[in-house]
């Protein structure tokens, strides 16, 4: 090499050296950089194993030749796509296969052949918040996301291994798209674009990217903190998380796949100045299942004499199982309450019913029919209309004789089969059910959802006929509590 040509290299030697310096000292990364997925829960892409049966619930996929390696990466209430058609995941077979699962409804003809997809989809909002180092004019903020490949199948609507996948452009569904911030300041306007890997044509290191830009028609600023509260920070929709990984970096349960996302602003000329890449997990979501037992408690308290209730005020104190109204007074009323109360976890609620053996007896001795026949039987209350069935107002002792009762809630919210207060009534009372004469046994209250508890007072009435004979008269009642799990 003669002198001449040697000093020549020398120059280009220097001047690519500042030149490179000097793009090192104008480029540099965003601090308080960060990005966050609203959902990091991994797609689930799966097959069918085998030929399925039509009619059936229960799926079996294929573990070994797809990207989801478990039923267990599902979870109870995912909807699942088979053949284009819609399912509910009921629940997950947790056993050594690990490859079943039932779902709420039967599989239709054309979706039960080997090898067809299984597919469902999780989809995320990505945040994206930084801290600006440069003030460029007319520049723009881009935000580039990992695909899997740049070959249509990366916005096709399914999931991909690999890779977040931006919607299906081909049918016109939901997209992947961006929301810049909003009053940006000495940033002017705003102008979204979202462009899927196909379309993009960015490629780096092999990997290809979907693009999504934040174009902007003033300067900026250095020090802008675009993080949500101070500014708007970047957000990305509508993504559909990666499959679990395939091939040499296979995923492996319980841990996440992470890719990285590279966060660039750009100057007018669309060239990178500041850049700084970030990584994200995804990861398979952790099942956590518990059991609660079937609760229902169902107690009947006295309740003393002299307390207020249904409009009345209470003569005797009963007990948990005893009603006892003591000496009767023709032509007067004698009055007593019970307190019931019920505590369930039953998804479905729970009903009291409530029936007699039979009227009140002398002795207990049976009361035929309806008891009217015979003077040593107290009748059910006999006031013009009711029965056990249907209420009436109860406020003549003397024409009216018998054994009735009424209801009051006195907390929670049970639905009641009628009130002592109803239709502006003084004591709206009914008959109970009587056991000996075949009648059918009647719901007092109820709830149609669970409970940490429900009270309701039984008001008892009673008043003898003229004819009745001295001695000593009884019945028994029976409630019942049931609930519906």
């Amino acid at each position: 090499m003669n002198r001449r040509n040697y000093w020549w290299l020398v120059i280009v030697v220097i001047v690519a050296f500042f030149a490179a310096k000097k793009y090192l000292v104008f480029s540099g990364e965003f601090t308080s950089t960060s990005a966050t997925l609203s959902n990091a829960r991994l797609s689930f892409k799966s097959a069918l194993e085998g030929a399925q049966t039509v009619g059936s619930s229960l799926v079996t996929i294929d573990t070994a030749n797809y990207p989801s390696t478990s039923v267990l990466q599902l979870q109870s209430g995912d909807t699942v796509l088979i053949n284009a058609n819609e399912y509910e995941v009921a629940t997950t077979i947790d056993d050594v296969n690990d490859d079943t699962f039932n779902m709420t409804s039967a599989l239709v003809s054309g979706d039960e052949l080997d090898d067809t997809d299984v597919y469902a989809t999780q989809s995320a909002t990505l945040t994206v918040r930084l801290t600006t180092i440069s003030a460029l004019n007319n520049g723009s903020f881009r935000i580039l996301v990992p695909a899997a490949a740049a070959d249509g199948t990366d916005n096709d609507g399914y999931p991909d291994e690999g890779g977040f996948e931006f919607g299906d452009t081909a049918s016109g569904g939901t997209l992947a798209s961006i929301t810049c911030p909003t009053d940006p300041g000495t940033y002017g306007t705003f102008t979204p674009t979202a462009t899927a890997a196909q379309s993009s044509g960015i490629t780096i290191d092999g990997v290809a990217y979907h693009s999504f830009v934040c174009d902007y028609t003033s300067t900026g600023a250095v020090g802008t903190v675009f993080d949500g509260t101070t500014e708007d920070a970047f957000v990305i929709n509508d993504l559909i998380n990666p499959a679990p990984k395939i091939g040499g970096s296979a995923h492996v349960l319980g841990q996440a796949d992470t890719y990285s996302v590279i966060i660039q602003q750009l100057d007018s000329s669309n060239t990178v100045v500041d850049q700084t890449t970030t990584k994200v997990g995804v990861v398979d979501a952790v099942r956590v299942s518990a059991t609660i037992a079937p609760q229902l408690t169902f107690t009947v308290a006295g309740v003393a004499s002299s307390t207020s209730v249904c409009g009345i005020t209470t003569d005797v104190t009963t007990t948990a199982l005893t009603v006892p109204f003591g000496e009767l007074i023709v032509g007067s009323f004698r009055e007593a309450a019970q307190r019931l109360t019920v505590v369930t976890n039953a998804v479905g609620g729970y009903s009291v019913t409530a029936i007699e053996n039979d009227q009140l007896g002398r002795g207990g001795n049976t009361c035929t029919g309806d008891g009217s026949a015979s003077n040593t039987c107290i009748v059910d209350a006999s006031v013009t209309g009711v029965s056990h069935t249907t209420s009436a107002d109860w406020t003549d002792a003397t024409n009216d004789p018998g054994f009735g009762y009424s209801l009051v809630s006195v907390s929670g919210s049970p639905t009641l089969a009628f009130t002592y207060n109803e239709s502006a009534r003084t004591f709206s009372a009914k008959q109970f059910a009587d056991m000996q004469a075949s009648e059918v046994v009647q719901t007092i209250f109820n709830r149609s959802t669970v409970t940490g508890g429900d009270v309701v007072d039984v008001c008892y009435r009673i008043t003898p006929d003229a004819t009745n004979v001295a001695g000593n008269y009884e019945n028994y009642l029976v409630y019942t509590a049931s609930a519906t799990f």
